[in-house]
């Protein structure tokens, strides 16, 4: 009785490692199949093998390379993990769709993230290694969390410190013709010199009165060093009326031209690389805030958006 008994497990266990390896064996294939559609340019076999690419095309590399490939398995979730490179990291993770296919689910160190992002994600504390490329590009959207607070919190410093200090326009008619001046004074706040080139004045008037007419005037920036301050300028008389019935509206912009805003932190913002583990503090209190506001059966209230008031 106990040599059938362990027969029957031996039986299991010699069924599960077979089955284990045509799955390795398929997804090597489907690998072999992903890297040649990369390679060929295939992307229809690529969106189909990896669905969230469509959202990511502009970081889908132009071909992989596969120095030794691997399969495992994930114990925690059942995925597999086709690694193409030990030294680089790259590596695809595989699941199963609700079909029962398996595609691509995310991939470490495939897609193209150029210098300057991922010099960035090194000063802020993002640990590009242990993360998926598909987090990776989400820390990196304009509009994610993480951009957002550290935007918020470098205002200035994505204005490379540059202020404006006093503006002021003057109107008149001289030698037969009208004329309308507007400055602007612009000042460098931080500790670190501003090259003209990298940024743009913009004077934008506009005339509220009956035409209603609007117009942007464009000066190139100037090289400014810490604590220095210039007077910039421009002619609009064909605004010399709604200056002079007072319905002039005039607004000064500085914008930085060619320049991301993760460039632009890199270049004037003081980074202590501490960003990144502050934002999943957040996070984690973010969550703590609404798990708090959550209703006796853990579930939040339907008028969420309109708590009553505490008594």
């Amino acid at each position: 009785m106990k040599k059938a008994f362990y027969l029957f497990v031996s039986l299991a266990t010699i069924a599960t490692m077979i089955s284990c390896d045509s799955k390795k064996n398929e997804i090597k294939n489907l690998t072999m199949q992903f890297v040649s559609a990369l390679n060929e340019q295939d992307r229809v076999t690529v969106y189909d093998m990896f669905p969230s690419a469509k959202s990511l095309m502009e970081l889908i590399p132009e071909g992989l390379d596969i120095k030794k490939l691997k399969i495992t398995i994930d114990d925690s979730t059942g995925n597999y993990i086709a690694t193409l490179n030990d030294k680089t990291g790259q590596r695809l993770v595989f699941k199963t769709d609700s079909t029962g296919a398996y595609k691509i689910e995310d991939t470490y160190g495939v897609l193209n993230f150029d210098s300057i992002i991922r010099e960035f994600a090194i000063k802020t504390g993002i640990p590009i290694k242990d993360i998926s490329d598909r987090k990776f590009a989400e820390l990196m959207n304009e509009d994610s969390m993480f951009m957002s607070n550290l935007t918020l919190k470098h205002f200035d410093e994505l204005h490379g410190n540059l202020s404006k200090v006093s503006g002021y326009w003057n109107w008149g008619h001289q030698a037969g013709a009208y004329y309308l001046h507007i400055f602007q004074t612009i000042k460098n706040n931080g500790d670190i010199p501003v090259k003209g080139e990298d940024y743009n004045v913009e004077f934008r008037l506009a005339d509220y009165g009956a035409n209603g007419v609007s117009t942007t005037k464009v000066i190139p920036g100037v090289d400014l060093a810490p604590g220095e301050t210039i007077e910039l300028t421009t002619d609009a008389p064909a605004f010399y009326k709604a200056a002079n019935n007072k319905t002039l509206m005039a607004d000064v912009v500085i914008k930085f031209k060619n320049m991301s805003t993760q460039a632009l932190m890199l270049k004037y913002a003081k980074l202590t690389g501490e960003e990144y583990k502050e934002y999943l503090q957040t996070l984690k209190e973010y969550e703590e805030a609404i798990e708090n506001l959550s209703d006796e059966d853990g579930e939040l209230p339907d008028d969420f958006d309109s708590l009553p008031d505490e008594d």
